[in-house]
């Protein structure tokens, strides 16, 4: 039996989703949880790695499992034996050939920006301090022109695992709340640092720094140094991991 999990976490003292040698990892402790529950050890597979520090709201991971169990036992026993920051949302039985990352049909994020001059508590690790003045327009007009297919290697971090570097980007919105700003992106996949260079290239703009229109030249192909910085891991939040309907 294949088992679909729905995972939320705060990533702020993990070094990542994936297994790490010398670093606690998000899917660490919840193979360790399910170990603990079934009485055997578990490998699960993710539907994507998120980096050091980077939050879940829906991550999507699946195992298999070689004997009956409650679904909802799974949930409330695997987070009994969890650490806070980590929490099954569901778990689903799958089709046999369900794969948490080969199934995926497309992720959302979010990156969340504080413009004001305190963050107060609930945004503290959540959001990225940007205090300074930032010109929505022109952000705006630079995420317009994310949509499509495009060559993402100026927005790729060393390291990366991909073979392509084009993505598709089906929606790209920037929302304000007063000084607090939401940035998501819809997409087919994405790059190893993807979505926090964007974010840093758009601060840029916002600045003033560039104009809106550099996106269009970075979406070329372009190297990594011409676009803008990394933005803080502690914005960024994977929302929700897309499948075809059953």
């Amino acid at each position: 039996m294949v088992v679909k999990l729905t995972i939320a976490y705060q990533g702020t003292r993990y070094a990542g989703w994936q297994h790490q040698t010398n670093a606690l990892s998000v899917q660490e402790v919840v193979e360790t949880a399910l170990g603990a529950l079934l009485g055997d050890s578990v490998r699960v597979h993710g539907a994507g790695r998120t980096d050091a520090g980077v939050h879940a709201h829906g991550q999507v991971a699946h195992f298999r499992l070689d004997r009956p169990f409650p679904m909802r036992g799974l949930v409330h026993g695997g987070n009994h034996r969890l650490p806070d920051d980590v929490r099954f949302l569901t778990a689903e039985r799958m089709p046999a050939d369900f794969h948490a990352r080969k199934s995926a049909l497309g992720k959302s994020y979010e990156y969340r920006i504080f413009r004001g001059a305190v963050v107060p508590p609930r945004q503290a690790g959540h959001a990225a301090h940007i205090p300074h003045p930032l010109d929505l327009v022109a952000m705006r007009q630079a995420l317009s022109g994310l949509r499509g297919v495009h060559d993402f290697t100026a927005f790729a971090s060393a390291g990366g695992s991909h073979d392509d570097p084009h993505r598709r980007i089906y929606a790209a919105t920037l929302d304000e709340d007063d000084a607090l700003l939401r940035i998501r992106v819809l997409g087919n996949g994405f790059l190893r640092g993807m979505v926090r260079a964007l974010v840093g290239t758009l601060v840029d703009i916002g600045r003033g720094r560039r104009p809106a229109d550099d996106m269009g030249r970075l979406l070329t192909g372009r190297p990594r140094g011409e676009a803008g910085p990394t933005a803080p891991a502690a914005g960024l939040a994977l929302e929700r991991v897309f499948y075809p309907p059953d």
